[in-house]
Formats: C-alpha cells, sequence, structure tokens
C-alpha cells in the first residue's frame, strides 16, 4: 500500500481539472498465471507485470461529464479523427441512461475512454494489466473466486430474460463476496471495460511475456473485459475476451483507467 507521503504525492501530481472521486489503487509487480487452457483464445502463459496503479472504481457518468465540460486536448489521432464526425458522441443523455451521477458512464467509445485517461494522467489499461487486477496470481474463475452464487452485477436469470433499464450499481456499492485480491470494485459484472489492446482470436502467443500490450494495428477489434449487468456470468470471468470495434457505443461498456507500469 502507498504510505502517506506517497498518498499526497501521488494527489499532487493529479492531472490539472481532474474529476474528485479518483481513487487508485498501487498494485504491485509480479507474475502471474494469464489465460486459461478451456478458452481456444486465451491460451494459458506466464506473464511479468510492472507495478502499477488501477482506479478503484470506473469511471462514473459525473467524472466523464467533468471531462466533456472540460473538453481537454487529450485525444489521440484515431480518437480526433472519430471526434470530428461525433462531436457530441452519444451524448449526455444516453451516457447516463436514466441513472444517478454515481453509476458508471456507459455508451463511450474506446476513443472517448482513451482521451479520459489521458485527461487524469493515465491510459486505458491492458488486458494483462486488467486481467492481473481483477484476479491476481491464484487460478480463479472469478476474482473472488470460483463460485457463481454471490451478487454479482450480472444477469443470471437465464439467456433470454426481458431486460427493461440499464441496471447497474452505483460505481462504490458492491456486496464484499465479490471483492477480489486488490480490493478493486466491480472487476465482474457492472460494465464492460475497455482494454487498450487489439483482439487476436489466436491470443497472445507471439506478445512479449514482459508487459505485453496487443499491437494497435493487428485489426479492428479491441478487447473488452469483466462483463456486464445484462450478461450471464460465463462473460464476466477472469478470462474471458470480448471483441468489440473501439468505435461501439452500448448501454453496457464503460471503463476505467490505468497509470504507470510498463507501457508508455
Amino acid at each position: 500500500m502507498l504510505g502517506p507521503f506517497l498518498v499526497l504525492l501521488s494527489a499532487a501530481l493529479a492531472a490539472p481539472g481532474a474529476p474528485a472521486g479518483l481513487d487508485w489503487v498501487a498494485l504491485p509487480g509480479g507474475v502471474f498465471p494469464q489465460g486459461d487452457p478451456a478458452l481456444p483464445d486465451a491460451p494459458p502463459r506466464e506473464v511479468r507485470l510492472t507495478a502499477f496503479e488501477m482506479l478503484r472504481h470506473e469511471v462514473t457518468i459525473d467524472q466523464f461529464a467533468a471531462f466533456v465540460a472540460a473538453d481537454p486536448a487529450t485525444w489521440s489521432p484515431a480518437g480526433t479523427a472519430w471526434r470530428a464526425a461525433h462531436p457530441d458522441g452519444a451524448g449526455a443523455d444516453h451516457r447516463a441512461a436514466g441513472r444517478p451521477g454515481d453509476h458508471p458512464v456507459v455508451a463511450v467509445t474506446a476513443h472517448e475512454a482513451a482521451a479520459f485517461c489521458a485527461w487524469v494522467g493515465g491510459r486505458l489499461p491492458t488486458e494483462a494489466e486488467w486481467e492481473y487486477a481483477a484476479c491476481g496470481t491464484a487460478p480463479r474463475r472469478f476474482p473472488w473466486g470460483d463460485d457463481e452464487a454471490v451478487a454479482a452485477r450480472w444477469y443470471a436469470g437465464g439467456k433470454f430474460g426481458a431486460l427493461e433499464a440499464v441496471e447497474t450499481a452505483p460505481v462504490t456499492e458492491e456486496d464484499p463476496a465479490c471483492g477480489g485480491p486488490f480490493g478493486l470494485v466491480h472487476m465482474a459484472g457492472n460494465v464492460w471495460e475497455w482494454t487498450a489492446d487489439a483482439y487476436q482470436a489466436a491470443g497472445w502467443t507471439t506478445a512479449p511475456a514482459t508487459d505485453p500490450a496487443g499491437p494497435a494495428a493487428a485489426g479492428p477489434w479491441r478487447v473488452l473485459r469483466g462483463g456486464s449487468w445484462m450478461n450471464l456470468p460465463s462473460y464476466a470471468t477472469c478470462h474471458h475476451r470480448e471483441p468489440a470495434r473501439p468505435d461501439r457505443v452500448a448501454y453496457t461498456v464503460g471503463f476505467r483507467c490505468v497509470r504507470g507500469g510498463g507501457q508508455p
């Protein structure tokens, strides 16, 4: 854990104008088993990561609204091109989807998520960082273990249930039974989370074993992780990889940021 001096230093280094309530959790570097032998696109291997920090919670509606109001120049070239064609994104009404401001923002693209993270002095996590943050070094299906009989924010009522609203929980509210090894909240369910990596069906067999990142030019798809309020538990595991175009807009998709680590 960060000592008092480092906590103060971390706060002092926060990006100017960053919204309130960003809670960065320090994750130690180390080696962990990435992947699952049961998933063809996630072959298991040992990965080493440099220490980094991740937001304890998903980015909220109110925090993203502060980013929109600030209009910072933190967009990537691809994001700048996307923004020129979509100056308002999905719009505030869709990002809120009828929910209070302490719920996770949804209907954001990977371009918007990356620009927000850059604004607060961070970036989107790599797949390896996300998986390690969610589930740590012990083999397990979910952040807390293998048991599906917990009150995670996912949909366990059957494949063809009727859902009529965006049924997320506030980002800080989660059953303690759903906690993972590092105290991060909603790493399974609530909303899918964007990662920085491009999706490759063959997995990461050619990526480095130290601080790996999916190559940005590998194809048109990015990777989402963690499942959502609308998905069955099988989508919300530590290892499930969900491909999505970076311009995807959906009521099930949000994000959180990281900073530090072995990536620029």
